[in-house]
């Protein structure tokens, strides 16, 4: 406790800087509401700060790759199977869970569409309800218009103050779920990061950390599905998990690693099995949540708001930097350089188009690479596999005997081939496109770049441009299917077609068949190789070549913007701007004096 200097009751430090933050993010709310409608978006986020700070609510994410067990960890935790698993892909929608006194399901939509109320019942249960809006069954790419969907549920856990988050996972065949996953980062103020070690950590696990590590305080890290692992397995697993975060993850600290199963904690909790619930591994998990919530929540939570609220303070202050300087300039000389800021905008219109030529020239020889590859597995799959096939086919006089050795020759060669085929093909993708879009990215952030420094030289002002994002390309493991089914020749069955037909005249029909479903079954997994790479591919580079724009519409509209608000402020006013200038200077010192003390913040 510290004496105040008036000699009043101490405050402890950590209310004392629960205090700071509030008064700070007040203060920042005020002055850009001072500053008029054009500051609405960055104001709006600050005032969705104070509440969360008031009320104490901690954003604690799930995060990971697809088929991690994300959803399952979050019904373990709830105690209830609640909801949908991964069988049902998920949409591009973040699902908030928080505490209520009943379950309650709330779907928010984009636009002015009121929001949708729904309580769960034993004729459609809470799984069923959303199903219809963050599945790509019920609600296919999101053509509903779903912002978010919040649940109330009455887990001891969320009355701690948390609200549990179940993002899409990344790396899944649709795209839109890794960036909806992104997305939502700026609205988390720690998370749990899950991983299984079937794949192992992937490399795409460890670009997506490095993603997020900058942005949350804390992150706690879970080693799920080790219920399949010997225990020799496990310590191997864990190794192998802690030494990649050591090496690539760019930690303060040694990762604490826990090691769960979520499917066996989520049947545990549910028949009541309490020592099936503590083996899980998640009772710790949840012990340790509870031990962080209550020493550790507050200040964790302060630190990410702060962290948020820099970010839309600088976006502020760079604005009024910009309406200031727009408006200590001679109304002709503004716009005269407003006008020669237009003037650079086709060229740097060409160049944008030119870029992206290059990245579709670059898509074409990132395809080419992949057929390429693809037909070589499979030249080695007919090579390795299909001999193997015809020494049964050769060698086997009963037909039915034949087609019981060849479907196990194809069930226990068929998957480890293709494994390590798509581990393979995929790689050598991964690493090209990689390095191409790494090179377009180095090109697009030189034209954003001409667009900063347009602005900066002929404004005399500090301007900087969102920071490109790094080249991104994840690729989802297909699955493969071994089973080769031959149907007999005859329609009424085996039985009778033995009556009818000679042994050796369905042994000729069975080999010719086995033939044929071998080399379709191959060509089908080849197949499935090259259109999930190939989708992979196409949404990448789809996708990279949308975020350029965007980004280059963002830096272009920030300048032109709040240039042109101080031009019609100027035209506006046939009198000296001089008291203008005055009082957004002082706004702008109460800005940088903000953001200097958020800094300092824990």
């Amino acid at each position: 406790m510290t004496e105040l200097p008036s000699g009043g009751t101490a405050i402890p430090p950590q209310e004392a800087e629960e205090r700071d933050l509030a008064g700070l993010l007040e203060r920042s709310a005020a002055c850009l509401s001072r500053l008029g409608d054009d500051y609405a978006d960055s104001r709006a986020g600050l005032e969705s700060l104070q509440g969360r700070l008031a009320e104490g609510r901690f954003h604690l994410a799930v995060l990971g790759q697809f088929k991690r067990g994300k959803s399952t960890l979050l019904n373990a935790l709830l105690g209830e199977d609640l909801l949908p698993t991964d069988i049902l892909p998920v949409t591009a929608i973040p699902t908030f869970i928080e505490a209520g006194e009943t379950l309650q399901v709330r779907v928010v939509f984009d636009g002015e569409r009121p929001a949708e109320v729904h309580a769960p019942g034993p004729d459609r249960p809470l799984a069923a309800i959303l199903a219809d809006y963050v599945t790509e069954a019920g609600n296919p790419h999101n053509e509903r218009s779903v912002r978010r969907v919040e649940i109330a549920h009455p887990a001891d856990l969320l009355r701690r103050g948390v609200v549990l988050i179940d993002t899409p996972g990344v790396g899944s065949t649709l795209r839109h779920n890794t960036e909806a996953a992104h997305q939502v980062l700026p609205q988390c103020d720690a998370a749990l990061f899950l991983v299984s070690p079937d794949p192992p950590l992937t490399e795409m696990e460890l670009e997506y950390l490095g993603r997020i590590r900058d942005r949350l305080p804390r992150i706690f890290f879970l080693l799920n599905k080790v219920d399949f692992l010997e225990a020799g397995d496990l310590q191997a697993s864990l190794q192998f998990l802690r030494e990649n975060l050591e090496r690539h993850g760019d930690l303060e600290e040694a990762p604490r690693i826990f090691p769960i199963s979520a499917r066996k904690a989520l049947q545990s909790r549910v028949s009541g099995d309490e020592s099936g619930w503590k083996s899980s591994g998640l009772q710790e998990v949840e012990e340790h949540l509870i031990d962080f919530l209550a020493k550790e929540k507050q200040h964790t939570l302060q630190a990410a708001l702060a962290r948020q609220a820099c970010d839309m303070v600088d976006e502020g202050a760079m604005r009024l930097q910009l309406t200031l300087r727009s408006l200590e300039l001679p109304l002709e000389d503004l716009q005269q350089r407003l006008d020669t800021f237009a003037q650079v905008l086709p060229e740097v219109e060409r160049e944008q188009h030119a870029a992206a030529d290059v990245l579709a020239g670059d898509r074409k020889r990132a395809i080419a690479l992949l057929d390429a590859k693809v037909e070589e597995v499979r030249e080695r799959a007919r090579s390795a596999i299909l001999p193997r096939v015809e020494e049964y086919l050769d060698g086997e006089e009963d037909p039915e005997e034949m087609e019981e050795l060849v479907r196990l020759l194809m069930a226990r060669e068929t998957p480890p081939f293709f494994s390590a085929a798509m581990r393979s093909v995929g790689e050598t993708v991964r690493k090209e496109a990689t390095d191409l879009l790494t090179l377009n990215q180095q090109r697009s952030n030189r034209i954003i770049e001409k667009v900063r420094q347009t602005a900066a030289e002929l404004f005399q002002v500090p301007y900087r441009a969102p920071a490109g994002a790094a080249a991104y390309t994840p690729f989802s493991p297909p699955s493969w299917s071994s089973e080769v089914w031959v149907s007999d020749m005859d329609p009424l069955g085996q039985r009778i077609s033995r009556k009818l037909f000679s042994q050796r005249f369905r042994r000729r029909r069975t080999v010719k068949r086995l033939r044929e479903h071998c080399r379709s079954l191959l060509n089908q997994n080849v197949e499935q190789i090259s259109w999930t790479l190939r989708r992979s591919l196409d949404e990448s580079f789809r996708h990279f070549d949308y975020e350029l724009r965007e980004q280059l519409e963002k830096t272009v509209g920030a300048t032109r913007g709040a240039v042109e608000v101080a031009l019609g402020r100027r035209e506006a006013q046939a009198r000296e701007t001089a008291p203008d200038e005055a009082r957004l200077k002082k706004e702008l010192e109460e800005l940088q004096a903000i953001r200097k003390a958020l800094g300092a913040c824990p």
